[in-house]
């Protein structure tokens, strides 16, 4: 199976509904969205992460959405919250998840906010991953941050890397780079992986921003 990380990029930077009506807020951030779940009638069940620094304006803009069915606010400290949402089918969800099913990919959460949109991983077989991301391309824009294989006991952040990045690291690992003092220099980890000294040494500084980039987005 392969994994691919998508940075999906709705016009507004949001989704309609919920989505937009988050992102309008000033006083709340939207960190992650959790988990997702899509029913037979079309409807959702969200579980968003947020950061919020005034919780009246968010209580507010919830009770005056007539799309939202149900919802819980699960409070975890001044500014940290977790919300709760059962609402209403929108249709450009409805098809984006459509095509995950049509071609058997998993969904991997948590899903983070950017201020352009909304990271996903997707995992599924090559051929379907690509066939999928064509029909998604056709609906909304979309860039890959990167591709690779998939491990589910991998953690997200190693998920990131691609398999030779993935390779470079844990060989560089292997033979002391990051010992202190190094005991070997990227040019023999280059030897290691059978790759000119520039090309290791790009692997290495790639899968180390990487994996600086995911902790700092914990």
């Amino acid at each position: 199976m392969r994994a691919v990380e998508l940075h999906l990029l709705p016009e507004s930077g949001s989704f309609p509904g919920i989505d937009t009506t988050f992102g309008s807020l000033e006083a709340v951030t939207r960190d992650a969205l959790m988990n997702l779940g899509w029913h037979s009638d079309g409807s959702y069940t969200l579980l968003y992460r947020l950061t919020v620094t005034d919780f009246d304006p968010l209580e507010r803009a919830i009770e005056a959405n007539d799309e939202i069915r149900q919802y819980e606010l699960i409070v975890e400290d001044e500014t940290n919250v977790y919300a709760f949402l059962h609402v209403s089918e929108h249709e450009i969800l409805s098809e984006l998840l459509a095509i995950t099913e049509e071609h058997a990919l998993l969904l991997e959460p948590p899903f983070r906010f950017t201020d352009q949109g909304v990271r996903v991983t997707v995992a599924g077989e090559q051929a379907s991953l690509q066939n999928a991301f064509d029909e998604v391309t056709d609906r909304i824009a979309v860039d890959v941050e990167w591709m690779g294989g998939y491990s589910p006991d991998q953690t997200d952040t190693l998920g990131r890397l691609t398999d030779r990045q993935h390779e470079a690291l844990s060989t560089a690992h292997e033979l002391g780079y990051y010992e202190t003092p190094r005991e070997v220099s990227f040019e023999e980890v280059a030897t290691a992986l059978d790759c000119a000294s520039s090309t290791a040494n790009e692997l290495l500084r790639r899968a180390e921003s990487k994996i600086i980039d995911s902790v700092l987005a914990e």
